[in-house]
């Protein structure tokens, strides 16, 4: 009887063994997809640009435009003044188009053109005020001119408009705690 009681108690403990076994390994495979959904999600535009933020048609998959491509490609390889054509083109073309408008604005600002940078991005947020981009790379406009306050609004916005890794907080508020170091 000691024996039969023993031997089912080894039964309940290997089947409790490996109900938890089940439970780790369901874990580790939803941890695992939530990863690669997770990567997946995070491909975007180069500059920050939001794809399908609210900014023509063109956006909604691979429809992009010629000039957009060209400008984008131009922009990653920071060829700035070169990419300035083809995004005018673009918003003449369509001119609800966020991206574009965002990367006008980056572009600008990278060329030292403060005063168009920070149209376009104004245009960028009118069109799409939760343009992750545009917010981004505004307060960081906002760094280069010296007004913190503008910048951490712009982050607070952020924060409303992010649910989960975005990256445009992270670097935001990078720029942030670099320019607070600064002074």
């Amino acid at each position: 009887m000691a024996r039969r009681k023993t031997a089912r108690a080894r039964a309940i403990v290997a089947d409790a063994a490996e109900t938890r076994l089940r439970a780790i390994i369901v874990f580790g495979m939803t941890a695992i997809l939530a990863l690669v959904i997770a990567s997946f999600a995070s491909i975007a535009f180069a500059a920050g640009s939001d794809s399908g933020s609210g900014g023509g048609d063109k956006y909604k998959s691979y429809g992009v435009s010629a000039e957009m491509r060209q400008a984008t490609v131009l922009v990653k390889e920071e060829a700035f003044a070169d990419a300035m054509p083809f995004l005018q083109k673009e918003v003449t073309n369509d001119p609800g188009n966020a991206d574009a408008w965002n990367l006008i604005g980056f572009s600008s600002r990278k060329l030292g053109d403060y005063v168009t940078s920070e149209a376009a991005y104004d245009k960028a947020l009118a069109i799409n005020p939760k343009h992750k981009g545009a917010l981004e790379y505004k307060g960081e406009l906002y760094l280069t001119l010296g007004n913190l306050a503008g910048a951490e609004e712009l982050l607070a916005r952020l924060n409303k408009t992010c649910s989960f890794n975005c990256s445009e907080v992270r670097d935001l508020k990078d720029a942030i705690a670099a320019y607070k170091k600064a002074q």
